[in-house]
């Protein structure tokens, strides 16, 4: 019973970074703030004469996460203040009034947080020659593909933790628990026809 009520928590918490995610690679998909599609390395490229973290990395899309998430998390902010059940079960809530300020706070830090966190997994693919936005397709691919998910994780984990102090189980929990329902959904995206690749 107490492992259902901390994923319930863990999934009304991470709501907004979750759909963040998706309305972030919809606009993408558009020509809104085109003018911002340069790649966060400014095409700089490491010893090894390969970019640092690709094309794919962008500050349109950098700054744009953090919009979507910061927006999703005032929306669900509201949502959870209009539903009890939502807001008694969401951790930042815990020890944080839920207000739209410390919402678009907290959004803007997981958007932030979900971007940085996935540059170092960036940075090890371009070395390994693996082109932007694919898994790896080396030895153990499945295994790559599910650790591909929890870069971002990693981040996001963290936010949360600094508002909900946790031990090690739950900060993992959280992970685990973010690359599963990533991966799951990045597999519905695929199948239908929003991504070309899990």
């Amino acid at each position: 019973m107490q492992v259902g009520k901390t994923l319930i928590s863990m999934y009304i918490t991470l709501m907004p970074v979750i759909v963040a995610g998706v309305l972030n690679m919809k606009i993408l998909k558009t020509s809104f703030m085109k003018r911002w599609e340069h790649p966060l390395d400014g095409d700089k490229k490491w010893f090894d004469g390969r970019p640092l973290f690709g094309k794919n990395k962008t500050w349109r899309g950098a700054f744009l996460m953090v919009l979507c998430s910061s927006i999703a998390m005032m929306g669900w902010g509201a949502l959870c203040r209009w539903v009890p059940f939502l807001e008694s079960h969401n951790h930042f809530y815990y020890f944080h009034e839920n207000t739209w300020a410390f919402n678009a706070w907290i959004g803007c830090l997981l958007g932030a947080a979900y971007i940085v966190f996935e540059l170092p997994n960036s940075f090890w693919k371009r070395r390994r020659s693996i082109a932007p936005g694919q898994a790896s397709t080396s030895a153990h691919p499945l295994r790559y593909l599910w650790l591909d998910q929890m870069d971002s994780l990693f981040g996001c984990a963290l936010v949360v933790a600094a508002y909900y102090p946790m031990g090690f189980g739950l900060y993992f929990g959280y992970v685990m628990v973010g690359a599963a329902t990533h991966l799951a959904i990045n597999a519905v995206l695929v199948s239908i026809g929003w991504k070309k690749s899990i």
